[in-house]
């Protein structure tokens, strides 16, 4: 999971544009933690209650839960673009092929 940080960190700085990069990062980080903490006293107590084949499979949904919303997600890539359209900006004759 560590490995998909970095790239979960630059696509939410892409698909949040033109919020900062801090921003988007320390919300996802929050958020992590918090889910974390309320996973471990959740998983704690499936793991006493039920058992511990209970916990693994309730994290094993959670995770496919997980990775089905991430392939949901749309891929718009805002940043990228808008550092597109500075490098090269539409010229007239561009707008004018668009509208036709």
């Amino acid at each position: 999971m560590t490995g998909y940080l970095p790239v979960g960190f630059e696509f939410a700085a892409e698909i949040t544009y033109p919020i900062s990069e801090g921003t988007s990062s320390g919300l996802l980080n929050a958020s992590a933690q918090a889910f974390g903490i309320v996973l471990t006293i959740v998983m704690r107590q499936l793991m006493t209650k039920v058992s511990v084949l209970a916990a693994n499979i309730a994290t094993c949904v959670l995770l496919a839960v997980g990775t089905l919303l991430t392939i949901m997600v749309k891929e718009d890539l805002k940043r990228q673009r808008a550092n597109e359209l500075q490098r090269d900006p539409p010229t007239p004759d561009d707008e004018s092929n668009v509208s036709s």
